[in-house]
């Protein structure tokens, strides 16, 4: 076979080099394809545009490197004929010496080689070009798991067959079940290939259950096939009880114990053991279930689950322990409390904020105190607060004050600390009014914080104290 190949490549090679060298009046296709079952058309056309040549015949040929077996012949005088029998299958599609492609219906494997196109011209001799026909086979694709015992050792486990297919099929395999792969191909007497591949793994109760996907790609298929296929693996139960909650106390009712197994095949038969004996007479069996109607101190201990399969015995065991009293179950109302009073506090905590921020737009720019300010009045050329003494007013409440604004304890204290520290001073005295120790006139009297601890008291009888701790003249004018 393989020597058959070489000779087919050899001979395309050669026929492509002629192709080359007539390649301006012989045409061709290269490379034909087709199915089983199906039709084939080779092309070949005589391209002569200054009609230099006189053509007299033309004769399709297969493997004209080999056998030579001449498959249909068309002379414009003597007629068309097909040498070789075919059933029907092989024609012309227009028999002229223009175009001479040939028509192969219902192609079968035997169909696949190497075609020439060989046309007999004047004065030039025989020109011709070649074409090779594959035939493709589609495969038919299978896969499925092949059923083992549990054993220590790798065997196979599953298996993906890729049969009569042309060319040979590739097949991978998908899943997450760690193992090895054996593939072989097998080619048929009508020139098609069989593609297997085994999947070998370790069988155990593990991989029972568990899916590979078998993946084949192939020519002729538009994208690859994907067969999932489901392991078997036989193999004796495994037991595990479910149901203890670690809070069986006395009296309590309805409290029940689960034999859970895995088995293949199924399990069949289950027993119920506590410390290795048959268990107490207050314990209720029913197959894989266990139930206590009310518990004591009869089911504290050891219970064990068998089952049974055909391939052997599975055990679980499970150890209760009976409290005297119910378990304390966790409880959320302490996390629920506490979110409420976390609530609550972040309202309290925004309330308090939306009310300072009120009061200080409230307040505005007066909010602020300095007491050099509310004695003497604004600094930096401000307006100054009146604090004129008017004699027509009620001087029992005191003086009229124009702007002025109430302050905190604290500023009382910072006024009044101010006032102690700086003595009067006096301006504008005439000579004579000093001696006479008068002021000229309450116009021009003008009053400035003391900076001792005291004031005269002839100073105490002009000066009236304020509410906010401050004092203020009664006769002098504050401008």
């Amino acid at each position: 076979m393989a020597t058959l190949n070489l000779k087919q490549l050899l001979a395309t090679i050669c026929l492509h080099i002629l192709a080359v060298g007539h390649a301006q009046h012989v045409k061709v296709e290269p490379n034909v394809s087709g199915y089983i079952g199906g039709e084939a058309v080779l092309r070949c056309q005589f391209v002569d545009p200054g009609q230099e040549l006189q053509v007299t015949q033309v004769t399709w040929m297969k493997d004209p490197s080999g056998a030579k077996v001449n498959m249909a012949v068309h002379n414009p005088q003597l007629g068309t004929n097909y040498p070789t029998d075919t059933g029907g299958r092989v024609h012309f599609r227009q028999a002229s010496l223009q175009d001479a492609s040939l028509v192969i219906e219902r192609l079968e494997m035997g169909d696949d080689g190497i075609y020439s196109c060989e046309f007999a011209t004047y004065p030039d001799g025989n020109q011709e070009a070649a074409t090779n026909l594959t035939i493709l086979a589609k495969p038919q694709n299978s896969a499925n798991a092949l059923l083992e015992r549990a054993r220590p050792s790798e065997v196979p486990v599953a298996v993906c067959t890729s049969a009569n297919g042309k060319p040979a099929a590739s097949i991978t395999w998908r899943g997450y079940v760690p193992g090895n792969v054996s593939t072989t191909q097998t080619r048929n007497s009508d020139g098609t290939v069989t593609v297997k591949s085994e999947y070998k793994a370790v069988p155990s109760g593990e991989i029972d259950g568990q899916t590979m996907t078998c993946v084949v790609d192939q020519r002729t298929l538009t994208q690859p096939e994907t067969i999932p296929i489901t392991l078997l693996v036989q193999y004796p139960p495994i037991v595990t009880i479910e149901g203890y909650d670690d809070n069986w106390y006395l009296a309590r009712e309805h409290a029940a114990l689960t034999c859970n197994v895995k088995a293949n095949p199924s399990a069949t038969e289950f027993k119920w053991l506590m410390n290795g004996e048959p268990v107490p007479q207050s314990v209720e069996v029913h197959g894989h279930q266990l139930t206590v109607a009310e518990v004591n101190y009869d089911v504290n201990g050891t219970f064990t689950c068998e089952a049974v399969n055909t391939l052997g015995t599975g055990r679980g065991k499970m150890d209760v322990i009976v409290r005297e009293r119910e378990a304390a179950q966790p409880s959320n109302a302490g996390a629920i409390a506490g979110g409420v009073i976390g609530g609550i506090l972040a309202l309290l905590i925004i309330a308090c904020l939306v009310g300072f921020f009120l009061q200080k737009r409230r307040r505005g720019p007066a909010g602020s105190y300095d007491p050099k300010t509310r004695v003497f009045g604004a600094r930096n050329g401000a307006p100054q607060p009146d604090y004129t003494y008017r004699p027509d007013s009620d001087s029992e409440k005191g003086p009229s004050v124009a702007t002025a604004t109430t302050t905190e304890a604290q500023d009382h204290r910072e006024a009044q600390d101010l006032l102690k520290s700086q003595p009067p001073t006096y301006e504008n005295y005439s000579e004579e009014e000093e001696k006479r120790g008068e002021p000229a006139s309450e116009n021009e009297l003008m009053l400035q914080l003391p900076d001792r601890d005291g004031v005269e008291p002839w100073v105490e009888d002009d000066m009236e104290s304020q509410r906010d701790g401050s004092i203020i003249s009664k006769k002098a004018v504050y401008v």
